[in-house]
């Protein structure tokens, strides 16, 4: 692979050591998996590496890493999803997160995991660019640096945003009502 400028190793490194935490932070919002965040941002630094120092021409280097893992890190969690590994990762989280959470009460811990599997599995039926602007809003981040990484317009983040929250919430919503039918037949099938 012939790369437009290579890398200067202090400049890569400076580059890294600046945006990795907040990258991993970002990525963890979605998968809800440390190992799995830190894949997600391997690979963002990887392709950076590739596409050389070109990328800082642009000074935006920062947008341009929260935009790929942003991206990358919702990929992981539709594929996840696809191949049902869900479930088996969400009880490797949860195992993983009670002792963190200060939820020491089972029920309380499972109906958090509930919860927090039912964010993802509506986070994975928007369209990547709503739940990422999603994602980006709720990691903390301004209008603006929402703006400069998904490249839109400041003024248009606002409604971009409402119209996600919407769709999010009307799929969310749906979610819980085919969960409630579905507990109603299982009851009425033990009965």
């Amino acid at each position: 692979m012939v790369m437009a400028s290579t890398w200067v190793e202090a400049d890569f490194e400076n580059v890294f050591r600046e945006h990795f935490e907040r990258l991993v932070r970002i990525a963890r919002r979605v998968l809800h998996s440390d190992a799995e965040a830190e894949e997600v941002c391997a690979d963002t630094f990887l392709k950076l590496y590739r596409s050389g120092q070109g990328v800082l021409a642009g000074g935006a280097v920062g947008a341009w890493l929260c935009r790929v893992t942003t991206r990358a890190s919702i990929d992981r969690l539709r594929r996840n999803r696809r191949r049902g590994r869900r479930e088996e990762q969400e009880e490797l989280d949860a195992d993983a997160s009670s002792a963190d959470d200060g939820c020491h009460d089972p029920l309380s811990r499972l109906m958090r995991d509930e919860r927090i599997a039912d964010v993802r599995s509506a986070l994975a039926r928007l369209k990547p660019v709503k739940a990422q602007l999603l994602l980006l809003r709720h990691s903390g981040l301004s209008y603006q640096e929402i703006a400069a990484i998904m490249q839109i317009k400041p003024a248009s983040v606002g409604t971009t945003l409402a119209r996600a929250e919407a769709e999010f919430s009307a799929i969310y919503q749906k979610q819980h009502r085919l969960d409630k039918r579905t507990a109603r037949l299982e009851i009425a099938k033990e009965g």
